[in-house]
């Protein structure tokens, strides 16, 4: 609770402690989802894959040791490739291909990489396409499918993880609530620097006083 009557220090201490309670399980998934945003290939890899089955593509194709800029498929091919191979695990997974949405040759992997939207997508607005194949630039040949959800577990937690700190879910009220809880993250800094210079000069001037009594 706060006692929104006490002295400066007591309402700043209660603004922080309150806050921090009743919304922590909010600022954890926050918290985790920026590691996720930000040490994606080191911290958050291997402490996701030793809870879940994880299999992210940083983790799954390896750069090649002589890149190419050349491939075997034309991008016509690859094309009717990638529809192919989304035709296939669409029939295999059960899940509904919307539109095909992006072609894209990684030259470093020697693969195409072809999303698509479908119904496994967790954004309400899309912004980012996971449903996607990747296959051999030359062969065709599939070397991964990753689905935005009920694929494997650790990468549908890091799909909703991203979602929800994105607030591309729930629409106009998840996206005000976002916004409210940015203030309170705010709220939270300034007073905890606050509490903190409190607690400092406190010190300061208790470490002053033992000083001059020698």
């Amino acid at each position: 609770m706060v006692k929104w009557t006490a002295s400066t220090y007591r309402l700043n201490f209660d603004l922080h402690r309150a806050g921090g309670l009743w919304t922590w399980v909010l600022l954890l998934i926050f918290a985790w989802s920026s590691v996720y945003m930000n040490l994606w290939d080191t911290v958050y890899t291997w402490t996701t894959r030793a809870m879940f089955e994880y299999h992210p593509v940083w983790a799954e194709l390896h750069p090649l040791q002589h890149p190419s800029d050349t491939h075997s498929l034309s991008w016509i091919e690859a094309q009717s490739v990638g529809d192919r191979l989304i035709a296939e695990q669409a029939a295999q997974h059960g899940f509904l291909v919307k539109r095909p949405v992006a072609l894209r040759f990684d030259h470093s992997l020697g693969v195409y990489q072809y999303q698509v939207e479908s119904n496994r997508e967790i954004d309400d607005r899309p912004r980012r396409y996971t449903t996607q194949v990747f296959f051999d630039a030359d062969t065709g040949a599939l070397k991964l499918a990753l689905f935005p959800s009920g694929q494997y577990t650790g990468n549908t937690i890091s799909n909703w993880l991203y979602a929800l700190h994105m607030a591309n879910v729930f629409g106009l009220p998840y996206r005000i609530f976002v916004c409210l809880l940015g203030l309170v993250v705010t709220m939270l800094s300034i007073t905890g620097v606050y509490l903190w210079w409190k607690k400092r000069r406190s010190r300061l001037v208790a470490a002053s006083r033992r000083v001059a009594t020698i």
